[in-house]
Order: C-alpha cells, then sequence, then structure tokens
C-alpha cells in the first residue's frame, strides 16, 4: 500500500518503534480500584505522529506515564507490553529504566515548573541528561547543552545556561524542557498538554518548534490532548480515549470527516470552527452526562449512558476496537461501537 501524505512528510518507516500491547494500569486506593487504563494497544513508527485524545480523567496520562515506567503509587502497570528498542520495557528494573529515559524515551509534561528543579540552573539539569546517557565531558555537555538551547530558540542561549528556571517566561521553560527531552535524540517523544498554559501565540510557536525538530530527527511523537482542534494538521492519526480505552483510532483526515464512534462525534460537535463564525451557523453542543467512575465495573460500553445511539446491546456487551466497513485509503479506521458502519 502506498504511504500516506503525512508518512511522506514525516519520513515514516515500515517497522514500529513502539508497540503498546494490552496495557492495563489501576490505581488500588482506600475507596476501590481505580482502572485507569484498560487493555489499550496501538503502535508508532520512526517519524509518525500519533494524537491521544479525551476529556479529562479517560487515561491519556496515565497511559503516558505507564509507557515511561512513571506511574505514581498508589499506581501500577498490571498487564501488557511496551515494546521499545526490540524488548518489553515494563520488565525493566529500575536502574535500566534510568537508562531508558532520554536515549529511547523522552516525555514533555504540561506544566514544566513541576519538572524543572527550581534550585538548580537550566544548563546543570541539561548537561546532567548528556553526561549521563551521551558521555560527554563538561566542556562538550555545556557546549551541547547552549546548541540545544539555541536550536529551541532561545534568545542568547549559551548566556542563559546559568540562569534559574524561574528567570525564564512560561513558553520559554517549556522550550526548556523540549531541548532537555530532545538531549539524547530518544526514539519517541511523549508531549503530555505541552501547550495547555501558554496563549495562542507561544501554543503555535510551541507546536511549529516540535514539528521542525521532528522533521530534522526523526523522532516519533505522541501528542496527549483533550484539544481536537489542536492536532488537526499536526499528526498522522488519531487514538480517542474514554473510561481508559481507546474508542476509535483513524488517520487525522478520517476522523474529522467520517467519525465512527458516538463519543468522537460529540467531540467534534463541540468544537468551534471559523466556518461556524455569524448568524444561523452550527451551534455547539455539550455531550449529555457526567464520565463515569472508573471504579465500576462496566458490563457494556462505558459510553452508554451519554450516547444517543444505544441500544439495548450496548448495555450488557462491550463492542471491540475493530476496523469499520469502509476502510479509508489513508490507513485503517477502527472503533468500538455496534454501530459503526451505521454512524
Amino acid at each position: 500500500m502506498a504511504a500516506s501524505v503525512g508518512e511522506a512528510r514525516a519520513g515514516v518507516t515500515a517497522r514500529p518503534v513502539l508497540e503498546v500491547r494490552g496495557l492495563v494500569t489501576r490505581f488500588h486506593t482506600t475507596r476501590g480500584v481505580v482502572r485507569a487504563v484498560n487493555g489499550i494497544s496501538y503502535s508508532l513508527r520512526a517519524g509518525e505522529s500519533l494524537a491521544i485524545v479525551g476529556e479529562s480523567g479517560s487515561g491519556k496520562s496515565v497511559g503516558a506515564l505507564s509507557l515511561m515506567g512513571l506511574v505514581p503509587p498508589p499506581g501500577r502497570v498490571e498487564q501488557g507490553e511496551v515494546i521499545l528498542g526490540g524488548r518489553n520495557v515494563l520488565e525493566s528494573s529500575p536502574r535500566q529504566w534510568r537508562d531508558l529515559r532520554g536515549p529511547e524515551i523522552a516525555m514533555v509534561f504540561q506544566d514544566p515548573m513541576t519538572s524543572l528543579n527550581p534550585v538548580l540552573t537550566v544548563g546543570y539539569q541539561i548537561t546532567e541528561a548528556l553526561r549521563r546517557h551521551l558521555g560527554l565531558g563538561k566542556a562538550d555537555a555545556r557546549t551541547e547543552a547552549g546548541r540545544l538551547l539555541d536550536l529551541v530558540g532561545i534568545p542568547g542561549a549559551s548566556s542563559r545556561l546559568a540562569d534559574h528556571p524561574h528567570e525564564f517566561s512560561g513558553g520559554q521553560r517549556q522550550r526548556v524542557m523540549i531541548a532537555m527531552a530532545l538531549s539524547c535524540r530518544p526514539s519517541v517523544l511523549i508531549a503530555d498538554e505541552p501547550t495547555t498554559a501558554l496563549d495562542v501565540t507561544i501554543q503555535d510557536q510551541i507546536v511549529r518548534l516540535v514539528k521542525d525538530l521532528q522533521a530534522e530527527l526523526g523522532t516519533a511523537i505522541i501528542w496527549i490532548t483533550h484539544d481536537l482542534a489542536l492536532v488537526a494538521g499536526l499528526v498522522d492519526r488519531v487514538a480517542v480515549m474514554y473510561a481508559g480505552s481507546i474508542v476509535e483510532e483513524a488517520p487525522v483526515g478520517a476522523l474529522y470527516s467520517h467519525p465512527r464512534h458516538p463519543y468522537t462525534v460529540g467531540l467534534l460537535g463541540s468544537m468551534p470552527s471559523i466556518a461556524d463564525h455569524g448568524r444561523g451557523r452550527r451551534r455547539l453542543t455539550a455531550i449529555d452526562g457526567r464520565p463515569p467512575d472508573l471504579r465500576e465495573v462496566f458490563q457494556g460500553c462505558p459510553f452508554v449512558d451519554r450516547c444517543g445511539e444505544a441500544m439495548d446491546r450496548c448495555r450488557t456487551e462491550p463492542a471491540m476496537l475493530e476496523p469499520v466497513g469502509l476502510e479509508p485509503t489513508a490507513g485503517p479506521h477502527r472503533s468500538a461501537c455496534w454501530r459503526r458502519d451505521d454512524l
């Protein structure tokens, strides 16, 4: 099959650099077991971009932390495999995880002020990773740190190495985090809502920066976001999560033009468009109801109480994530809905 436009743009190769198989992550609390991630599976190839989209509490960030070996207690990964570099990294020891983070997989978090150490200079925090993982000497690591800050657009990069995180603006701190994440040229970069706390102008700059660096380095990127509008024109594929499960996965164009799960339809219906400006245009719609309690064991579809397309079968038998009837030529389109071919 011919490569998609997104694949050609990103220089995607056929072999996955990351495979997630049946990942299950749960939190055992005094109030019950929270089923945060329920058997999700997907793969990612070099140079490819995947967006994982869903509302707060859908399991997006916990799934990403599971890939990094950073799920906080009382949470733990209970089932599944994460194949990175040809092996299941979930079997790694704490020391092996420290060696993996940086050269193999890295993450840009939503709030850089909770990720950067406030008492250490930015230069020290970048050079620490370079010396540990790449074996650079102190002088070479400092030179490389200055180059990285320049690469992500920090003015006077070399002179800023002695500054502390509070001396940078919000957008600059996020750029510092991107420089740190990319310092060891990881195979996979996870960006967890990296633009949420920034104004729209800085958001656009950060998105463009990551896309440019991806084109230069060939890094595979997972974007974690609640904003479907953000990923249009940004990624190759989108996976929509609800209640800890992937309910739809498709090439980005197919997802926008032919959504095949009622939850995706609801997300798109609540997204404003510039074409809707003015009188007589489409009204934004809200998804009725509230997200489910993830301590509950669902007999059927977890979206059933909020779904306008639900049937009796939906309450007793969960639909598996399977291809829709008319698979788009750009790539596979899967939906976990009994009415996937009727929507």
